[in-house]
């Protein structure tokens, strides 16, 4: 098993999240399987009652767990099946470490962080990155560890001082450090700033850890001087030194870290005998968003009073279609039942359920037990469909769900076609990236969207 861990300094929220899961990307277009794992330093043992405001949106995984944002981005980056385990809090490791003192595993030892608390860090990351993430069952090659915050933080201490002990325990050919900082541009002077980065692996490198890659977030590339600085006061080579400047899309920063040689150096760090698979990143979503002028922002209320976690359906739940006709079914390729992930409360009161059908409304799909009523739709409409799981959990960059993809469909005039053709897209309705254009090849290009007053 190869772990490849990333930190970083400077400031939080600096993208340690998408470099993590671009990292895991390029690794898995080379034909490894991966995994990822992310550590929250606060004392919560989840993110089910964090406010939005504050910590970004709740992300429910199959098994109901209520994770960090970050783990949406593994997901849908690798196209992998995370569980609550992948997301490690403080308020985790500690619950575990009182447990076993309670039944007295530690043999009336005095627990303290050191051991007690970094041993538990490492066994927790050890035994959940055997776990397979991917539909064929295989158990993963390389793991790809995200630590919440900044370097220097004290909530982070544990941590870090667990993987200092962890890189000696699994060998320096098994595990490599990857740290994002921060290269700041001043507008008054216009010129990047290394003095944060310095100070920032200084201390990294004082509490035991040493960056095998340097990731430099700046808002314009890396300039060849500054690359060269950073190499000289960071105590690595320049070519471990590795430019994440601001970019249109999330999806180009895998082919932004490919062009400088990541995948080559991890592979030759860790030993990995791999070839890298010729590919290209799409570019699509540019090109559609010059000619989409409507923002659609949709805000889930958040209604969570009293005690927090136990009255809420949450995870991976089985909803039964109970009409050929719907048209959500066909989306699915006519399958009789879809999984969904669920994290709601409130739901249709059966005894209402006449009032909703005397208006032209079916409820097309309901649970095992036909007792909750799932799926919505409107006769005589063009794509009316509500449903009360969020197929936004396991939607994918190329695998989109099938509720979006009908609006999308529908909007464009597509849809009856799509749903005639057996579900499958006509090459008409593609274009090509290859040409210069930043236009579609096909009918797109004369869709009218209506305006929103």
């Amino acid at each position: 098993m190869k772990y490849i861990l990333v930190t970083g300094g400077v400031i939080s929220g600096i993208g340690k999240g998408i470099i993590a899961s671009s990292v895991g990307l390029i690794l898995k277009s080379c034909g490894l399987h991966v995994t990822a794992i992310k550590i929250d330093p606060y004392i919560n043992i989840d993110a089910g009652t964090f406010s939005p405001y504050e910590h970004g949106e709740v992300f429910v995984l199959d098994d109901g767990g209520e994770v960090d944002l970050d783990l949406g981005n593994y997901e849908r980056f690798l196209d992998i099946r995370l569980t609550r385990d992948n997301n490690l809090t403080t308020g985790k490791i500690y619950q575990s470490v009182i447990n076993k003192e309670r039944r007295g595993d530690y043999l009336g030892k005095t627990v303290q962080v050191v051991p007690h608390i970094t041993d538990a860090i490492q066994e927790w990351v050890m035994k959940q990155a055997k776990i397979s993430v991917d539909d064929d069952g295989v158990e993963p090659q390389v793991c790809v560890i995200e630590l919440g915050g900044t370097v220097g933080d004290i909530e982070s201490m544990p941590f870090i001082e667990a993987f200092r002990q962890f890189q000696f325990k699994v060998k320096r050919d098994n595990f490599c450090n990857i740290h994002v900082s921060l290269v700041p541009q001043p507008i008054a002077t216009g010129e990047q700033k290394t003095k944060p980065t310095q100070n920032s692996v200084r201390e990294l490198r004082g509490l035991g850890l040493s960056p095998d890659l340097i990731m430099c977030r700046c808002a314009t590339p890396l300039e060849n001087a500054t690359k060269e600085k950073i190499s000289m006061f960071c105590h690595v080579e320049p070519t471990q030194v590795i430019c994440v400047a601001d970019v249109s899309s999330i999806y180009r920063v895998p082919l932004l870290l490919e062009d400088q040689g990541v995948v080559g150096y991890i592979c030759q760090r860790l030993d990995l005998p791999i070839e890298m698979r010729a590919g290209k990143m799409l570019t699509k979503s540019d090109r559609l968003l010059e000619h989409v002028s409507v923002a659609l922002v949709i805000d889930m209320p958040e209604h969570n009073p009293g005690q927090m976690g136990g009255t809420m359906r949450l995870g991976k739940r089985r909803t039964i279609f109970k009409s050929n006709t719907s048209i959500l079914r066909k989306l699915y390729g006519d399958a009789e039942y879809v999984d969904e992930r669920h994290r709601h409360r409130f739901e249709v009161n059966p005894e209402l359920k006449h009032h909703f059908e005397e208006r032209g409304f079916r409820f097309v799909g309901q649970d095992v037990e036909g007792e909750r009523m799932e799926v919505i739709e409107l006769d005589d409409h063009a794509y009316f469909v509500g449903v009360q799981y969020h197929p936004e959990f396991t939607s994918r960059p190329i695998k989109p769900s099938p509720p979006y993809f009908g609006l999308l469909l529908a909007a464009a005039g597509k849809l009856q076609s799509y749903l005639q053709k057996g579900c499958r897209l006509s090459p008409r309705d593609t274009y090509s990236d290859l040409s210069d254009s930043s236009s579609p090849d096909s009918e797109i290009a004369e869709l009218k969207f209506p305006s929103v007053s």
